[in-house]
């Protein structure tokens, strides 16, 4: 049977075999609950700077644009990193499209009344890249 000191010492000895080169900041950790915690807020943060950037990352999605100088290709590139941090949310195909068609500069408006059509995200995509060739 293992006791609660047995338990901790296997769990300590994990954690710091499992970091490697990178004890040095838990070394003084007696407990293998505090190496945990100590990494915990280390790499994810507190309550709080996990609500900062969540913060920060609404705010890059709600004030993304395409500027007049970025291909479809960059643009995409950049909507596609700004939405991946958002695995946590679903944002469907029709919500990513209403997005990009906002975000598209002034020269498209032409281009982006004609994209209100219901379509898949991807050939959403490539009908703008397709128009931007043109």
């Amino acid at each position: 049977m293992v006791n609660e000191f047995d338990a901790n010492a296997e769990a300590h000895y994990a954690l710091l075999q499992a970091l490697n080169d990178d004890i040095s900041r838990v070394i003084n950790c007696k407990f293998a609950y505090e190496i945990w915690s100590h990494l915990v807020v280390t790499h994810e943060g507190t309550s709080q700077m996990k609500r900062a950037k969540i913060d920060i990352m609404f705010s890059q999605y709600e004030n993304f644009c395409m500027n007049e100088n970025e291909s479809i290709d960059e643009m995409f590139t950049k909507f596609t990193k700004i939405t991946n941090d958002f695995a946590f949310l679903s944002i469907d195909n029709d919500q990513k499209m209403r997005k990009v068609i906002q975000a598209l500069p002034p020269s498209w408006e032409i281009k982006s009344t004609t994209l209100k059509e219901k379509m898949e995200f991807i050939g959403f995509i490539g009908n703008l890249k397709t128009y931007e060739v043109k």
